[in-house]
Parts: structure tokens; C-alpha cells; sequence
């Protein structure tokens, strides 16, 4: 009986020692089993973003000193200043051809997260009026910044005081009368033809290759009148050298109550340009996002503010990504139909 008794007490000691070791068998199979599972998720995850890793070279298609390289070199300035992007933000100059030399070095870099280029209304007009090949809408839209307007100036020792006094020159000696602007096909060309249009007169449109050369022109007397950014003529504007006769918005700017607009004088013209960074084409999601952050941060800063929207007389509009495509194509319509009735449109 002792005997029979401690044969089934061994017995069973063995099954229960064949169960332990199958159970420990089979978590020791187990984890290889999760050891792959983990290894798999660590691999699913995305890899940190490690833009930006280098500089960021910044195109301006146009001469320095003109509304785009002054907005260029703001942008730097807030990023400098707030410290807002861990990498050099760095101002290049390429102008020429209606803006088309800066824009075709630009579209090369297709693909490269590290290049961006002001855009501005004029870029939008010259392929839709033949001028050039490169469109805006080619490149990828970041953000737009700000939106600018158009005085009409003329030298302090002109003989027009007025707009009234243009115009009535203007229907005495139809095309007598040299005003210049940026470009062929561009904002300013267009801004000549809605007032033209509007007044029932008829400039001498001559085309410069960027603000700063206008108003050089101005100064030295090879135009009567011309186009300008607020930010274009400021320092002449305030040094007397030149006096604004009118400027295209609806009301009156704030910051200079004094200056009459178009409409308000009894001229339909009513004009606002876009001021917006792009990118090549094809730029990577994490360098447009990127890109994106480091221009809304610019926005919201002191100096951007301060410095350039209030100072340079701009209104603040920031408008990223998508929304900012639309803009430009919305843009391009307008520019369409315009330049479609100047007889211009050769898309």
C-alpha cells in the first residue's frame, strides 16, 4: 500500500513538473515572439523630423531695395532677432528678366527643402502676359505675408500737385505723359491700365526691372509720374524729395491720412498686391511645414509687426498652405480679365 502510494506521488510529481516546464517552454517561445513585436512597432514609428540641418537660402527674383527685398530681408531680421529658426535664413538677389532668371533658378531646385523665393502680384501676371514661361502656381505656396498697395508719385518740383492736374495733362497730350513701373505685364502695368481706363486717358508705360530702379527714374527725371510701394519711396517721401498724389485702396491709410485715394477722387481704382514666401517644386511635407512654423512665428513677432507692417505701412495677412494656393489662383483670374481687355493676355 506505501509501495502504491508513492508510485502515483511520483506520478503526479512528474506531470506537474512536464506542466511547469511546457508553460515555461512556451512563454520562453513567447518572447522572442514579443521581442519582434516591439522591434516591428520601433520600426513603424516615423523618424524625427531633423529639419532644417542647414541654411535656408532665400531668392528675391528682383534688385535690392524693391517692396520684395524689403520683405525679404524683414523676415530675416524677425527670425534673427526672435531667434525663431535654428539655421541662417539667408538673402539672395537674382533679378532680371521680369523676375524670370530668379524664378527659373528657383524651379531647378526642384525638391530641395532648403530654397525659398518672395513671390509678389507682378509674378502672377507676366506669364499670362507672355513674358515668361515660369507661372506662380509652379512652385509651392508657403505663406502669404502681407498685402501691399500702390502710391502714384511724382517728383517734389513737379508740376502736378494734384491727380486732377495728371489727368487733365494726361487728355491734353494723350501718350505725352512717362509713367513708369516694374515691369511689362505686371501689377503697376495693370494699376496704369484701371486708371487709364477709369480717367479715359493714355499713358507712356515705361518698365523698369524692380522698384528701386523706378524711382531712381523718378529722381532723375527720365519719367513724369510713377508707381511705388509705400515701403519703395518712404525715405524720399519723408525727406520731400517726392509727393504721393493718390493711393489704391478703399479709405485711407492710417498711417497717412493726408494722402487721398483714387476712388475718393472720383477714379475706380482699387488695387492690393500679394506679398508671399514659396518654396521649389516638389519641396518635401516636413521642409513645408517647417517652412510654414518658422513664417507663422514671423508673423506674430514684434519686430515683423513693428518693423515692417506698421513702419512700411503693410497690412498684416497671413495666410498659409492651401488657403494661400488659392489666393494665388484667385489672383491669376483677376489678372486674366484685365489683361485680357488691355489686349495683353498671350497664355
Amino acid at each position: 500500500m506505501n509501495l502504491k502510494k508513492g508510485l502515483v506521488l511520483a506520478f503526479v510529481v512528474l506531470l506537474l513538473l512536464g506542466a511547469l516546464a511546457g508553460c515555461g517552454g512556451q512563454e520562453a517561445a513567447q518572447e522572442p515572439e514579443k521581442a519582434e513585436e516591439a522591434k516591428g512597432e520601433e520600426e513603424a514609428k516615423e523618424p524625427e523630423s531633423k529639419w532644417p540641418e542647414k541654411t535656408i537660402e532665400f531668392v528675391v527674383p528682383w534688385k535690392a531695395g524693391g517692396g520684395s527685398d524689403t520683405m525679404a530681408r524683414s523676415i530675416t531680421k524677425a527670425i534673427k532677432e526672435g531667434n525663431i529658426s535654428p539655421v541662417p535664413v539667408v538673402v539672395v538677389n537674382k533679378p532680371g528678366g521680369n523676375g524670370q532668371i530668379g524664378e527659373a533658378y528657383v524651379i531647378n531646385k526642384k525638391g530641395d527643402p532648403y530654397t525659398w523665393m518672395t513671390l509678389s502680384s507682378g509674378q502672377i501676371s507676366i506669364p499670362l502676359a507672355g513674358l515668361g514661361d515660369i507661372k506662380a502656381t509652379d512652385f509651392t505656396a508657403l505663406a502669404q505675408m502681407a498685402g501691399d498697395t500702390l502710391f502714384l508719385v511724382v517728383p517734389a518740383d513737379s508740376k502736378f500737385n494734384t491727380l486732377e492736374d495728371v489727368v487733365k495733362a494726361a487728355k491734353a497730350n494723350p501718350e505725352g505723359l512717362k509713367i513708369g513701373g516694374s515691369g511689362s505685364g505686371t501689377e503697376d502695368h495693370i494699376v496704369t491700365y484701371l486708371f487709364e481706363k477709369a480717367a479715359g486717358i493714355k499713358f507712356n508705360y515705361i518698365a523698369f526691372s524692380g522698384g528701386s530702379e523706378v524711382m531712381s527714374n523718378l529722381m532723375g527725371g527720365h519719367v513724369d509720374l510713377a508707381w511705388a510701394n509705400p515701403n519703395e519711396c518712404l525715405s524720399q517721401v519723408e525727406g520731400g524729395l517726392v509727393e504721393v498724389l493718390g493711393v489704391t485702396t478703399e479709405e485711407r491709410l492710417d498711417s497717412t491720412p493726408d494722402i487721398p485715394t483714387f476712388r475718393e477722387l472720383g477714379y475706380d481704382v482699387v488695387f492690393w498686391q500679394v506679398r508671399g514666401v514659396h518654396g521649389p517644386p516638389g519641396m518635401p511635407k516636413e521642409a513645408v511645414e517647417g517652412s510654414i512654423e518658422i513664417l507663422r512665428k514671423v508673423s506674430e513677432s514684434d519686430t515683423w509687426k513693428e518693423k515692417y507692417l506698421e513702419a512700411k505701412m503693410l497690412t498684416p495677412r497671413f495666410i498659409p498652405g492651401d488657403d494661400y494656393t488659392k489666393v494665388i489662383k484667385d489672383n491669376e483670374d483677376m489678372f486674366r480679365e484685365a489683361l485680357g481687355s488691355m489686349g495683353l493676355l498671350k497664355e
